[in-house]
């Protein structure tokens, strides 16, 4: 009878072992995939941020703008909202990976926007902060 005891207590006792143990395992794997996806969304939003006082999202043409300083030096320049970004010191562009790509290896202090608005196009030079980044 006391090795039945015995025998049970050890059962319990390695259960409770084996559940602490996959909750453990399951709060690293939350805190993993969390953290995983917040490097993926800071990532996003640094792609989107690639042009000084402006946000850009994938769109057609190239990439759009969608939304920027309202006393920055894209509204100086005459960019809007809805513009499309469609080539970067004439090379066309055509999502926001490419532009971010382009912008990461041609750290130039300024860059020569090809803008589409309402069917026109037009280029304009913006410049980007000290490093070109």
């Amino acid at each position: 009878m006391d090795r039945q005891r015995l025998s049970n207590a050890a059962s319990g006792a390695l259960l409770a072992a084996l559940a602490l143990c996959a909750m453990a395992m399951s709060s690293a794997f939350f805190l993993h995939t969390r953290h995983a996806a917040e490097e993926r969304m800071e990532a996003i939003a640094a792609k989107a941020r690639a042009l000084p006082g402006v946000t850009l999202t994938d769109g057609h043409p190239g990439v759009i703008v969608t939304s920027m300083e309202t006393d920055g030096q894209a509204a100086r320049l005459g960019i809007s909202v809805g513009d499309g970004v469609v080539s970067l010191n004439g090379t066309p562009i055509s999502s926001l990976d490419q532009a971010s790509a382009y912008l990461l290896h041609h750290p130039q202090p300024r860059i020569a926007l090809g803008l589409k608005h309402a069917d026109r196009m037009r280029v304009v030079m913006l410049d980007r902060p000290e490093g070109g980044r």
